[in-house]
């Protein structure tokens, strides 16, 4: 007989499988089967495993425990990081392009008068072509407006802030120099005597804290709508950058001077949004 018919043989025979009580051999279950049967039998239940299996790893916490599977929470914790991460690196980025732009002014590298457009002359050339004359209609409109507004409290602008803005003095003396912004001078000199302590003028926050040949150190502090304050000649500075000071807090003392017979110069400066302002119209020396 050839291996071909053994084998075709051998796959129609059939096999009873019976589970017998060991004691008395009494027969609990019969089963026939054949060798296609028990394949089919093991083949499907091999895939089901399989696929119960990766269903498992697949779609539920257990993988997590499976080596080389990181955990949902930790890629969520990675991707926000990735997001901070650049939110902190572009406001950094920021935040150096505002420091740059502020030494370079303090500096004298950038000239703010050619900067500026000329409010007035812009405001005449408005005026003579704008028809200006008021109106019935505009006075019944205004009235009705001021009515509305009559107990309406509203928060305070920018202009508004600078307007009603009252200052600490920063230190104690005369004013030898005062602000000239014709002659480009942004800044008040003070005459003090040494080691004068100096304060800060405002609520705020040091943006800048370093050294500079010209006014030794240099601390500015930037306070509500966009206004910064300059100190120049000091001492050492007891504040670090990124730190805040309260209205009236020491934040450093005057340098110096070396000769006996003089006293040493304080340098203070006003600036909001960009454009420098004379303290003198906010602070009484």
């Amino acid at each position: 007989m050839s291996l071909r018919s053994r084998l075709s043989k051998s796959f129609k025979n059939r096999y009873r499988l019976v589970i017998l009580n060991d004691e008395n051999f009494e027969e609990r279950l019969s089963i026939k089967l054949t060798k296609p049967i028990v394949f089919t039998l093991v083949a499907g239940g091999s895939l089901l495993l399989v696929i119960t299996t990766t269903f498992i790893i697949a779609f539920t916490p257990l993988k997590e425990f499976i080596p080389g599977y990181s955990s949902t929470e930790l890629k969520r914790l990675a991707i926000q990081n990735a997001r901070t991460a650049d939110s902190l690196e572009k406001q950094m980025q920021y935040t150096d392009q505002y420091l740059k732009t502020i030494r370079a002014v303090i500096n004298g590298e950038i000239d703010i008068l050619s900067d500026t457009i000329d409010i007035r002359k812009l405001s005449e050339e408005t005026t003579k072509s704008v028809d200006l004359s008021i109106g019935k209609n505009d006075s019944i409109l205004r009235y009705e407006i001021e009515l509305e507004e009559m107990y309406n409290l509203q928060p305070i602008s920018r202009e508004q802030f600078i307007t009603a803005l009252l200052l600490f003095k920063p230190v104690k003396g005369t004013v030898i120099n005062a602000f000239d912004s014709e002659n480009r001078r942004y800044h008040l000199e003070i005459m003090t005597g040494n080691s004068e302590a100096v304060k800060s003028v405002f609520d705020g926050t040091i943006i800048y804290s370093e050294f500079s040949p010209t006014w030794n150190h240099v601390v500015i502090v930037q306070h509500a709508n966009d206004l910064i304050s300059v100190y120049r000649n000091l001492a050492f500075p007891l504040k670090r950058k990124g730190q805040t000071v309260q209205t009236g807090e020491v934040i450093s003392f005057v340098e110096s001077s070396n000769e006996p017979e003089s006293r040493p110069i304080f340098a203070f400066e006003l600036w909001q949004k960009g454009q420098p302002i004379n303290p003198q119209l906010f602070i009484n020396f």
